[in-house]
């Protein structure tokens, strides 16, 4: 099982077990991870889990994702 840590300027903004084969994040409601902050798009990326290992794949985000 997967972990994400959001943070921002070095502050831990959300904690997030993943338990989906496919999460996606963005500042929407209808995300499964939803970050309210203008920096992120409404639809920004989505993370997918492919057995022990998990990829992010960012869905054009205007500021675009950094790991």
């Amino acid at each position: 099982m997967g972990k994400l840590v959001v943070s921002l300027d070095g502050v831990v903004i959300k904690d997030v077990q993943l338990t989906k084969d496919k999460t996606t994040l963005g500042r929407r409601p209808y995300n499964d991870i939803v970050i309210d902050n203008l920096a992120v798009s409404g639809e920004h990326a989505v993370l997918q889990m492919l057995g022990n290992d998990v990829f992010i794949e960012d869905l054009n985000s205007t500021n675009g994702t950094y790991i």
